[in-house]
């Protein structure tokens, strides 16, 4: 019995008051684990994700960006003229123009993954200018280019350098309906036989156009003939010198043939000017062509062929 009550009280004693092996252990590991937390080591928490890879910029990112934040400018100088001339139709056209040229461009970034919040974030340094009141203020901030604007065209794709010169042209148009006069450059850059060319055309065009009009419509022709020859004038240094028999794209005997003429041609080289400075432009070439776009242009809003936002090009 003694032999029994003595291993039963071991037994007893190892239940109760002395822990079995396997619990020393585990203990000890606990003790081991308290010490390593206290000590900075979290065993318990994932590693941290890895950081979100960089965005890639877009193609033309930067050209883009600045030309967006330029429209905002200029839709701002517009709105301001707006609210002093309310009933201005010209500038609420203008208007318009900016801000479909304004869409397109913020799209073309959207869709190609840059976020808004970058599209939206002001240029360092910005500041907020002084309100136009008048159609010569804003004129004149729509006839002066933004300092390096041609020379960063030269390194643009061609789809951005030809959109983004089409809306320069367009705001320089706007200029000279507005009645500031926008001159061609005084040095003629690698562009200019092409611009020669396209100008003699039209000359013959509104010979014949002024010849088979009437009325009105002859002294609107004879005055539209009378820009474009001071036109060449300008672009060529000398008198015209287009040949007598230069064809045309159709027969033109009555007056409506001539207004048809009139509209057809001021089109076509508004549609063609994106062409005219080349594949590979050098800044003059690109200033030059739409300086002689934006004059065509406003000669053509004359004869039905409306301000576009970006003339010639596809957007």
């Amino acid at each position: 019995m003694d032999g029994d009550t003595r291993g039963h009280g071991s037994r007893v004693l190892d239940g109760l008051g002395r822990p079995p092996r396997r619990l020393l252990v585990l203990g000890g590991g606990a003790a081991a684990l308290a010490l390593l937390v206290d000590r900075g080591l979290r065993l318990d928490v994932p590693s941290p994700p890895a950081p979100p890879p960089t965005r890639r910029p877009a193609a033309d990112e930067r050209l883009l960006l600045a030309a967006v934040a330029d429209l905002d400018r200029i839709v701002a100088a517009e709105g301001q003229v707006l609210s002093a001339r309310s009933g201005d139709a010209l500038v609420r056209r203008l208007r318009a123009v900016s801000r479909e040229q304004l869409r397109v461009l913020r799209g073309r970034l959207t869709n190609a993954g840059v976020p808004t919040s970058v599209i939206d974030t002001r240029p360092s340094g910005s500041t907020t200018e002084a309100p136009l009141r008048t159609r010569s203020a804003l004129a004149e901030v729509l006839a002066t280019p933004v300092p390096g604007q041609w020379d960063a065209l030269t390194t643009a794709t061609a789809d951005a350098r030809g959109l983004l010169a089409a809306a320069y042209a367009q705001r320089l148009a706007a200029a000279v309906l507005l009645g500031h006069p926008v001159d061609t450059t005084t040095t003629p850059s690698p562009a200019r036989p092409a611009v020669v060319a396209r100008t003699q055309p039209l000359v013959y065009a509104f010979e014949v156009v002024a010849a088979q009009s009437t009325g009105s419509q002859r002294r609107r022709a004879e005055a539209t003939l009378a820009d474009l020859n001071r036109l060449e004038l300008a672009v060529s240094g000398a008198a015209s010198s287009t040949p007598p028999g230069w064809a045309l794209p159709f027969p033109v005997t009555t007056p409506v043939d001539a207004r048809r003429l009139a509209t057809t041609v001021l089109r076509s080289a508004v549609d063609g000017a994106t062409t005219a400075a080349g594949d590979r432009p050098t800044a003059a070439s690109i200033e030059d062509v739409a300086r002689w776009s934006a004059n065509v242009q406003a000669i053509a809003v004359d004869w039905d062929v409306p301000l576009t936002a970006f003339p010639g090009a596809t957007a």
